[in-house]
């Protein structure tokens, strides 16, 4: 299934099944509730006949969901580790974070007070689907509700610190919607992801390049913290950005192969965002 959040008033938002040129409401405010509603959330999903609207007209201005927390991983891709000029870890580094806001596929997003200048970089997103605590890696996808595309625009502290903090201004891009498991290779490995700065390419890899894999960070995760349904663990970004710094007035394209694109006007002006789950 594809499924994606829209905006149907200015205060009510619901969760839909992509159908072809069509999307199927479904009864739950975004996809994160749908995907927290119980664990066979996916056979309802699919199953539901409910109102439909056509595709063109309505907006992925709201992310799909807004994750409870976020397990970011430190450089894996090769490119990363030499853009950084660090050795590849002898295990994955990872890190709980909560972002200031979480905005979707085409808000307009406001710029971080970052004297340093901004973080950012296209990633692999992977959802949970239900609780995981000390989960093996060969069972770990089963827990995986789908994947998104990502990027997480942070100041920077240090330029070289991969990771960034969580602390006021740091922004989750997500969406534009959520695609699950078996509409992807295994374990999303083979998708290419790209990046553009002004129509200007950046960044360019293949999941297949991952040093560790979707099954093996997850398994890591759940060890780390018990993971809950609408999690998000996010792979990593290629090399490529440090020397890109984003600034007011920049155009940002992040795009995934099968997951599709978030374009985003960097301004000063707030977007309609969404602060993440207490």
């Amino acid at each position: 299934m594809r499924l994606t959040t829209i905006r149907i008033t200015p205060d009510r938002t619901t969760a839909a099944r992509i159908d072809g040129k069509h999307l199927t409401l479904l009864p739950h405010p975004d996809v994160g509730a749908l995907i927290a509603s119980g664990t066979d959330w996916a056979r309802r999903a699919a199953a539901h006949t409910g109102e439909r609207l056509p595709l063109a007209p309505t907006t992925t201005e709201p992310p799909p969901l807004v994750p409870g927390r976020v397990v970011r991983v430190g450089p894996n891709y090769p490119t990363r580790l030499r853009e950084l000029d660090r050795q590849r870890p002898a295990a994955p580094s990872l890190s709980v974070v909560r972002p200031h806001t979480v905005a979707g596929a085409r808000a307009t997003v406001p710029l971080p007070a970052a004297p340093r200048g901004l973080g950012w970089g296209v990633e692999l997103g992977v959802v949970v689907a239900r609780r995981a605590h000390r989960v093996p890696a060969a069972e770990a996808l089963r827990h995986v509700a789908g994947y998104v595309v990502v990027t997480h625009l942070h100041a920077l502290d240090d330029p070289a610190e991969p990771l960034g903090p969580d602390g006021p201004g740091s922004v989750l891009l997500l969406g534009p919607e959520l695609v699950t498991p078996e509409h992807l290779p295994v374990g999303a490995r083979g998708l290419t992801l790209t990046a553009a700065l002004d129509g200007r390419p950046v960044q360019k890899a293949n999941t297949s390049d991952l040093l560790v894999d979707v099954a093996t960070l997850l398994a890591h995760a759940s060890d780390l913290t018990p993971l809950e349904p609408g999690d998000l663990i996010t792979t990593g970004t290629p090399g490529g950005t440090l020397a890109h710094p984003l600034g007011s007035g920049h155009h940002l394209h992040v795009a995934a192969k099968a997951l599709g694109a978030i374009d985003h006007l960097i301004t000063a002006t707030r977007p309609n965002t969404h602060p993440p789950t207490p």
